[in-house]
């Protein structure tokens, strides 16, 4: 099978089992259920991802590895933080909107299973690195008194109240506000995007 065609069977695999593991949760899902969801047999799931617990962490780097690169290379900008702060939550939001399940899915495994997440998160610690910078930039800044001070995680989580909150409510919201319309809920997200870097730039401006 050539290259081009595992990568995209690959693809298919995990966008499936997002669906499966949403659905029915991470504990309830089974392999045949994902096989089924992609229309393949298990034994052709297997040649691809032998098992759940595979697939699970297949999912998550996919997910990490489409944020933390591009965070990066907003990093690596001659800029302040203040400067590329819409740039990263332009990055957060695309990733977001772009895999609507994602926050439902995290939210159930936290629930479920923690310590599991936790690990899968940080099995590579490569891949972490991005956020220690971010943090040390951020800290950085606010000792030169570039930004205002405040525990850095006071700023993330707001960040990540205001993104995902959203996506997790997105179907009362469509149902009560938008005449079950997506494309609205697409204009309301945009409009959020610009609302949020507002919050978030004026949290961070330093005091006069």
């Amino acid at each position: 099978m050539e290259a081009k065609d595992t990568n995209e069977m690959e693809s298919r695999i995990i966008e499936a089992a997002k669906q499966v593991f949403v659905r029915k949760g991470y504990e309830a899902a089974t392999m045949g259920d994902v096989a089924a969801e992609v229309g393949i047999g298990r034994t052709a799931l297997h040649y691809y991802y032998r098992t759940k617990e595979i697939l699970f962490d297949a999912i998550f780097d996919q997910l990490m590895s489409s944020l933390l690169p591009n965070v990066s290379r907003i990093l690596d900008e001659k800029s302040t933080m203040l400067q590329k702060m819409p740039a990263i939550i332009d990055q957060y939001m695309a990733i977001i909107r772009s895999n609507p399940m994602f926050p439902i899915f995290v939210v159930k495994e936290l629930n479920r299973d923690p310590q599991r997440l936790f690990r899968t998160v940080l099995r590579d610690p490569r891949k972490i690195q991005p956020m220690l910078r971010l943090r040390k930039q951020m800290e950085q800044e606010m000792e030169e008194g570039l930004i205002r001070k405040m525990p850095v995680i006071d700023l993330v989580s707001t960040i990540v109240s205001l993104v995902v909150f959203p996506m997790l409510i997105r179907e009362p919201l469509l149902a009560a506000f938008l005449d079950g319309d997506m494309n609205e809920f697409e204009k309301y997200m945009d409009r959020r995007k610009e609302l949020i870097v507002g919050v978030v730039t004026r949290m961070m401006a330093p005091e006069a």
